[in-house]
């Protein structure tokens, strides 16, 4: 069988039913995974590339601040446009959500994966390790 659309392991890694691992031929899908893949690798992750990634840890140092906010999703759009060209990148969100876990981040990416596609929203729950001490020494204080 040969079909002339690229083939690429699909994101997150996994086994197919045969043990192989699991392909894509989307390219909307491959787009996707390479943006996530940027977005949660830190910078000095590779060995061989160890400028790669968006560092987001070091960009949320202190989420609650929204200057900061704004600044970590400037540097993460900057980072993604350069990591991932095949990617256009509208927009880039970071927004602490009223609900859920504590200590979680919503980083929402707006883009396309070509230009003559529309434009896809993603949007990546991470754990800040700022806001996690936070709600640990004020859980601590509340005791």
């Amino acid at each position: 069988m040969s079909t002339n659309a690229p083939i690429a392991i699909t994101f997150p890694f996994h086994l197919n039913s045969s043990g192989q691992p699991a392909t894509t031929a989307s390219y909307e899908e491959v787009v996707r995974a390479q943006v996530i893949d940027a977005l949660m690798t830190n910078q000095g992750e590779r060995v061989f590339r160890p400028r790669y990634g968006c560092d987001i840890q070091a960009a949320l140092f202190d989420p609650a601040d929204e200057l900061v906010r704004r600044d970590a999703a400037s540097q993460i759009k900057n980072r993604l446009e350069q990591l991932v060209p095949r990617c256009l990148v509208r927009d880039v969100g970071v927004v602490i959500p009223n609900e859920g876990p504590r200590g979680v981040v919503n980083i929402t990416i707006l883009y396309r994966p070509s230009v003559y596609s529309t434009d896809t929203s993603l949007t990546v729950p991470v754990a800040s390790e700022f806001l996690n001490r936070v709600s640990s020494n004020i859980l601590e204080e509340a005791t």
